[in-house]
């Protein structure tokens, strides 16, 4: 009788008496309405054993002609489908679970060494960041340092020295009235201003590259130098212009020969202007010189 076995994967359909095994049960349903099935399960046939069986079905009673029909038998019948061995379907199966945890594994590595690699790159970048922002500082210094040098010394060759400027600064007496109405800072920065504004900007003795940090540039003795903390030829030429404006005293003297008399109408004014003449109220003449310099960077801005 046919014999039907569950194995832990898969369902056998098995015929004892035909020794046929098979997983399909199609194919055990076939092999029940094959010749060779329906003779060995046949009850009424008579020593069946003693009968000759091809693997098609075919039976004969003498060996002889079961050979002589095996020489000419066609007819390719599949009894059994045989089931991998069990350890080689585990070796199978273990080797795919290696297979994959490998494949797992590498993926990760790859995933890691990527993320290492970003990092790194990350890093290497930001290194490299600040030594392209000092190499831009470092241009933009250079290109500036170099057009400056281009505008003082070639544009600006044939500017006057700033002790000719001082020399040729005429004063009227509106400059001292000037300076006796605004006060001494106010009234020496003007002079200075209105005489530079009047030159070509070319020909002017000093220029300010930075007004915020007064950076100066001096043209002495014919070539340009930039200004030290101490501006000392910008301090000398305002000691200068406000000695020159302190000489006009005596001409606002001769035309009101009554003002150094206490009832004269314009006492008060000439001793307000003798008082801004020679610097002003208080004794900080730094302080002072160093307001009419700033006055006077505002004026004298490169313009890049």
């Amino acid at each position: 009788m046919p014999n039907e076995k569950m194995p832990n994967s898969m369902q056998i359909f098995e015929c004892n008496i035909c020794h046929f095994k098979c997983c399909k049960l199609s194919n055990y349903k076939t092999h029940l309405m094959t010749l060779k099935h329906k003779n060995l399960t046949n009850p009424n046939e008579k020593n069946a054993e003693n009968k000759l069986m091809c693997e098609c079905g075919k039976i004969y009673k003498h060996m002889s002609t079961l050979c002589a029909h095996k020489k000419i038998c066609k007819l390719q019948v599949c009894d059994t489908i045989m089931l991998s061995d069990k350890d080689t379907m585990n070796t199978l199966i273990d080797k795919n679970k290696k297979l994959s945890k490998e494949t797992l594994d590498l993926k990760q590595l790859i995933l890691d060494q990527n993320k290492e690699f970003k990092e790194i790159i990350l890093e290497i970048c930001k290194q490299i960041q600040p030594v392209q922002n000092i190499n831009n500082n470092i241009n933009n210094i250079n290109n500036k340092t170099f057009n400056l040098n281009v505008f003082l010394n070639e544009h600006c060759k044939d500017a006057m020295n700033i002790t000719d400027f001082v020399d040729s600064v005429k004063l009227q007496l509106s400059d001292l009235e000037s300076v006796g109405k605004l006060g001494f800072v106010e009234g020496i920065s003007n002079i200075i201003v209105k005489n530079l504004k009047a030159l070509d900007i070319h020909k002017r003795p000093v220029h300010c590259s930075d007004s915020k940090r007064e950076v100066m540039y001096v043209k002495d003795e014919n070539k340009w130098e930039k200004e030290n903390d101490e501006k000392k030829h910008l301090r000398k030429a305002i000691k200068h212009i406000a000695h020159k404006n302190s000489k006009m005293l005596p001409e606002f003297k001769a035309q009101h020969p009554d003002c150094g008399k206490s009832e004269s109408l314009y006492s008060d004014h000439y001793n307000k202007l003798v008082i801004e003449a020679m610097g002003g109220r208080g004794d900080n003449d730094s302080e002072k010189e160093d307001k009419i310099i700033r006055n006077i960077a505002k004026e004298v801005i490169i313009e890049k």
